[in-house]
């Protein structure tokens, strides 16, 4: 399985440096002497189908493959037609010998724009189909197919960024001379979306998620505020990953004042194991409200990465 979004969320929910331990009696947006963030209520519904992928990829962890195809199904029944979940449940078909459902959910997940054919053939969740003719066809015919058109009407230039951004942070083996050499890049990315902002240039739900995106990887509380707001209005106009970016800088941003989070977005490199563990979150923040956010109860948050 592969899961499309993996690495934006990875990356935005680690950090390579923890601060002081909270108090977890602390208010989620202040605390008697520190800052304070004003609380918002969600600014989009969470997409259709987000708690059915999340126990849908659970499943998948655990092998249970053919629950996890019932899940999936679910989710593109209530409208999450997006070519990742497609893909899944290509995956869970063909781990289960349903070659035909596998090629079917293949067949949409490539018409939605997954293109990757290196992956697919390498992808061994799928090798119950990898010696059939309709998997050949399929992706001889990728080539032919036309590009598909993402992020329309967006700008360009802040679309880039924000790829450039995640770019600079695939892969492993990153010293600290690499990650100073991120940072002013990561300086300089802000330093013109700033100026793209003022211009007006932002106009998509992609151009404010590229956006959030530059300022969640800011350094300080301001940074990280402005990527609350980006991320909000991406939210507003539609982009899936909104909602979820939204809660991330929040959490982010009382991690950077030394208070708990509120959903259990950020982890920090725990020094003694060198694990990611997870900072604390405010006990006072219920199951219920992270569910109007589309997070899962605390219990199923994973302590580590």
């Amino acid at each position: 399985m592969r899961q499309l979004f993996s690495c934006l969320l990875f990356l935005t929910m680690a950090c390579a440096t923890a601060p002081a331990t909270p108090s977890t009696s602390s208010s989620t947006t202040a605390n008697a002497s520190g800052p304070s963030l004003p609380f918002m209520e969600p600014p989009a519904a969470p997409p259709p189908g987000t708690q059915l992928i999340r126990r849908a990829d659970k499943l998948m962890e655990e092998k249970a493959h053919e629950q996890a195809l019932a899940l999936y199904q679910q989710a593109w029944d209530a409208g999450d037609k997006r070519e990742n979940v497609a893909y899944s449940a290509a995956c869970a078909s063909a781990l289960i010998g349903r070659k035909s459902e596998a090629m079917t959910w293949l067949e949409r997940s490539v018409e939605l724009g997954f293109r990757d054919v290196a992956w697919m053939k390498q992808d061994t969740d799928l090798s119950s189909i990898h010696g059939e003719p309709a998997f050949a066809a399929l992706l001889a015919r990728i080539p032919t197919l036309p590009v598909p058109v993402k992020n329309e009407g967006s700008n360009p230039e802040l679309i880039q960024i924000g790829e450039d951004d995640q770019q600079d942070r695939r892969g492993n083996g990153l010293g600290p001379d690499d990650w100073k050499k991120v940072s002013e890049r990561d300086r300089q990315r802000r330093q013109r979306v700033t100026e793209l902002l003022a211009a007006g240039a932002a106009k998509t739900g992609a151009d404010f998620l590229a956006a959030a995106l530059v300022f969640q990887h800011g350094d300080t509380l301001e940074d990280f505020a402005k990527a609350r707001e980006l991320a909000a209005e991406a939210a507003r106009k539609g982009h899936p990953m909104g909602l979820w970016l939204t809660a991330a800088a929040w959490d982010r941003w009382l991690m950077k004042a030394e208070q708990p989070q509120r959903f259990g977005t950020q982890y920090t490199l725990d020094k003694a194991t060198k694990q990611m563990r997870l900072y604390p979150v405010d006990p006072s923040v219920k199951d219920a409200e992270r569910e109007r956010w589309g997070f899962p109860p605390l219990a199923e948050i994973p302590q580590s990465l």
